[in-house]
């Protein structure tokens, strides 16, 4: 069943930020052909590209699975009648302690989840395995001699920005860390169709 509020709210979104679906799909690492899809509702994004999508469109992703902005204080209004005063007893706070710590390490789990996730879908692009071999290739590695096998990829994130020209700008960060010696955060910079390594920006910690 296509859903048309998601894909009309993300096409607004879109047009609003001035992006094309070209552009969305470039961000994501997606085909144009799949943004068309989210657009016309026949399908959604996986959970991880939605929290991706959700950021590059300055919404929350539940405003995205919605298909609007949450006005959070008039939901709190429309539920207020049905609250009613409680006194709890000390078997109600247990169970209500208990239950909450339980939600918390669920949620924990499933953020972990998301973000190995979003991690390991970031392994397969070539933006990935340039900073990584930007790495090992590095004077620094070869300095601390030590294996491949101990560098670990820990943090990704994405940012959009126009320039004093009007012109897109595109970052990608790609940390990477050897045990809690060394962390390596690789900067990659979009020139038309083409990512580089930013060597300025570049540091080793």
């Amino acid at each position: 069943m296509n859903d048309y509020n998601f894909g009309n709210f993300v096409c607004t979104l879109r047009e609003k930020k001035g992006l094309t679906q070209a552009d969305v799909a470039s961000a994501l690492g997606v085909t144009p052909a799949a943004v068309s899809k989210w657009e016309n509702g026949s399908s959604k994004p996986r959970v991880e590209v939605l929290f991706r999508l959700a950021e590059l469109l300055g919404v929350k992703p539940e405003e995205l699975m919605a298909g609007k902005y949450l006005e959070e204080e008039t939901e709190v209004k429309k539920w207020e009648k049905y609250i009613k005063p409680f006194k709890l007893g000390k078997k109600q706070i247990v169970i209500l302690v208990s239950s909450c710590i339980g939600a918390v390490v669920l949620l924990l789990a499933l953020v972990f989840a998301i973000v190995a996730s979003a991690l390991n879908s970031q392994k397969d692009t070539a933006e990935y395995k340039m900073a990584y071999e930007y790495v090992v290739n590095s004077e620094t590695f070869a300095e601390l001699g030590i294996e491949e096998d101990d560098l670990r990829f820990n943090s990704y994130s994405y940012r959009m920005s126009t320039d004093a020209d009007g012109n897109k700008v595109y970052e990608a960060e790609y940390g990477f860390t050897v045990g809690f010696k060394k962390n390596f955060t690789v900067i990659l910079h979009k020139d038309g169709e083409t990512w580089y390594v930013c060597e300025d920006c570049t540091h080793f910690e």
